[in-house]
């Protein structure tokens, strides 16, 4: 690893080493693309730690910060990180009460939000007496009369009044064992726990991805689509931790209705979505597929089978298949797909958070994208195991990232340990000492099993377990994800704790109904109609048999 940076000291070397290159793009108000340059990003970070040193804002202190994915977002981050402070990241959705917790938590005294709504919540916790702040700060111009607030704009303008000198003595003196980050998870019960991001660990971080996919450097800029919640770990590892590894251009989506328009805007050669979001994309595809008609389909379904027959071959071996017929369907309609989509620049594309179904990832590798799932948590400061480029294992979450140590505990718990893991929960002794175990593993509360080459497979949660009548102890996490492979489930859910049985609830997905009519072998109906149809349940019923039970100890 190289030598280990700090936030602050990252935005400026790379605001001095390209400072008229392209950092951050968003969507102006009439529909232009706006870009702020590396330069332009550096100085308003400077700018406005400096105001909000000037706001009374002192090393360490907590600043909450709630809004969509922005430009003026990831400013705030870092400027509150080069005041020596620690951001508070809060989600967009948060209740009012929800808001305060973690503006008390953290002992904000300056709290920042985007827009009107986001401002409304954190006057109606002042109001209440639910928080007590000194200073609210907007990034849209509100024209509000309340004391206590005032724009982004303002506070960056009265910064670059400000002398250096304050500025520059506590950049320098961050270190990287210092808090950097508060990513706040609710876990399975209890209030949210503030997770304790270092500047150390965040750099392992970048550094374990760009070791792992040294792809990422080799497109200069690469670009990348932040859509996901900047308030959880996810997209701040591709936003920052990796963004500012690899000078990423990053392009802000705060409408996820226009996912798709941004993609084909920006190309990007990195994309990382949750498995809900990829089986919407599956299944507005597939529509688009299945409703292709004589030379057409016959042509795209011969070129999907021999992408999806050459990726497996591709995995298998370690070595890229490149043969006639491959090159062929690429060039006829595999390319052409990935254009239309916006995806045909990729790189890289990643899913996590849950188990994305054998289905979906071989519907994407039809088209030429092959999904490589990680596992992580908020607690290891995001990614702590992912499947290789070119060695991808569907069902599998990749072997551990460079640094970073897995055993399987006696009870199936996986434990992980390396540089990245956070240092604990603020203020929360006993949560942290649950999480932490000896000689610095900890607990991640999944279930696991590792095979002969280190590939990792998540079976369930520790507490998730069901344990029947028989007193057999059952993970469901695992034939969930095999039911969510079935044409036309959008979710299940298996119970059955404490019973002779177990019984699984399928909700069916109303954008898959084409997929499933014609599994099933019945004309298109409403979905309704199809949920009745006793030729569905005869199909649902052999393919639970057949995708799930069959697949799993009894």
């Amino acid at each position: 690893m190289t030598e280990t940076w700090t936030l602050p000291g990252r935005i400026a070397r790379l605001a001095a080493e390209r400072p008229n290159r392209k950092a951050l793009v968003e969507m102006g108000p009439g529909g232009e693309w706006v870009s702020t340059t590396w330069g332009e990003y550096g100085q308003a970070v400077r700018d406005l730690a400096k105001g909000l040193i000037s706001l009374g804002v002192q090393p360490g202190d907590g600043v909450a910060l709630i809004g969509n994915n922005r430009r003026d977002w990831v400013i705030s981050q870092m400027g509150i990180s080069a005041a020596a402070a620690v951001p508070a990241p809060i989600y967009a959705t948060n209740t009012v009460d929800q808001v305060a917790y973690i503006v008390q938590h953290c002992r904000a005294k300056v709290a920042i939000c985007d827009n009107q709504v986001q401002l409304d919540k954190y006057l109606a916790a002042l109001d209440r007496g639910l928080i007590d702040i000194d200073h609210i700060v907007t990034m849209d111009a509100i024209d509000s009369e309340h004391a206590k607030v005032t724009s982004l704009a303002e506070v960056i303008a009265r910064g670059s009044a400000e002398p250096d000198a304050e500025l520059d003595r506590r950049t320098a003196a961050v270190a990287p064992d210092d808090l950097a980050l508060l990513i706040y998870t609710s876990g399975t019960t209890g209030v949210p726990k503030g997770a304790m991001c270092t500047h150390r660990g965040i750099d392992a971080m970048g550094q374990a991805f760009i070791d792992t996919y040294p792809q990422t450097l080799e497109v200069d800029p690469n670009r990348y689509v932040s859509y996901l919640p900047l308030c959880h770990v996810a997209d701040q590892v591709f936003t920052n931790f990796l963004g500012l590894r690899a000078a990423t251009e990053v392009y802000f989506c705060a409408d996820l209705t226009k996912i798709k328009e941004y993609l084909v805007a920006a190309r990007p050669h990195l994309f990382f979505a949750v498995p809900r979001v990829w089986e919407k994309f599956e299944a507005a595809l597939g529509a688009n597929l299945l409703a292709a008609t004589g030379v057409k389909a016959r042509l795209t379904s011969w070129a999907r089978d021999v992408e999806l027959r050459s990726a497996k071959r591709s995995m298998e071996t370690g070595t890229e298949v490149d043969t006639f017929q491959r090159r062929l369907a690429n060039k006829l309609v595999i390319s052409k797909i990935k254009a239309a989509i916006g995806l045909d620049e990729l790189v890289g594309a990643g899913s996590g958070a849950a188990p994305a179904s054998l289905s979906t990832l071989e519907f994407f590798a039809s088209i030429g994208l092959v999904i490589h799932e990680g596992f992580g948590m908020t607690e290891t400061t995001g990614m702590a195991t992912a499947n290789p480029l070119g060695r991808a294992r569907f069902g599998t979450v990749g072997q551990a990232l460079p640094g970073v140590e897995i055993r399987i505990a006696e009870d199936g718990e996986i434990m992980l340990r390396g540089p990245n893991m956070v240092s604990g929960y603020l203020y929360m002794p006993e949560e942290t000492a649950e999480l932490l175990a000896e000689d610095g593993w900890i607990h991640t509360g999944d279930l696991g099993a590792l095979d002969q080459d280190g590939f990792l497979s998540i079976t369930g949660r520790k507490k998730d377990l069901l344990i029947t009548a028989g007193g057999k102890n059952v993970a469901p996490a695992e034939m969930e994800n095999h039911l969510q492979g079935i044409p036309g489930v959008g979710q299940a859910i298996v119970v059955g704790d404490r019973q002779p049985y177990l019984c699984a609830i399928l909700a069916l997905e109303e954008e898959a109904v084409p997929d499933l009519c014609k599994a099933a072998g019945v004309p298109v109906a409403s979905l309704a109609e199809i949920a009745a149809d006793e030729k569905v349940h005869a199909f649902l019923a052999d393919r639970v048999e057949s995708d799930c039970n069959s697949n799993v100890a009894r």
